[in-house]
């Protein structure tokens, strides 16, 4: 229920998922893998926010410590690219769209 003071609605009014729903399905990825996905990072437009790597379900991205980019930051990068499922929840969280998923 939303109010004037709280415009947030409570969770027991919020839609939910059906019982049966994977719970895997962060971001679209439903548990199949993708035959040799491509993940591109545009490294010098990363301010290594974090987001790809809390929202990746399969835990292939960090951020490289080793370099800064351009801009002054510590870009994310995949790191072991042959576990990556190729779902994309990466690219579609990025808020600089610096991620780019080709299955």
């Amino acid at each position: 229920m939303l109010s004037a003071l709280n415009p947030v609605p409570h969770s027991d009014s919020l839609p939910q998922p059906p019982a049966d729903a994977a719970s895997a399905s962060a971001g679209g990825h439903d548990g199949k893998r993708v035959a040799n996905p491509e993940v591109i990072f545009a490294e010098d437009l990363c301010k290594g926010c974090e987001l790809c790597i809390f929202v990746c379900p399969t835990k292939v991205l960090k951020i490289d410590t080793s370099r800064v980019n351009r801009r002054g930051y510590y870009p994310a990068i995949v790191y072991n690219l042959a576990e990556c499922s190729g779902c994309g929840s990466c690219a579609k969280i990025c808020p600089d769209s610096v991620i780019t998923v080709r299955r």
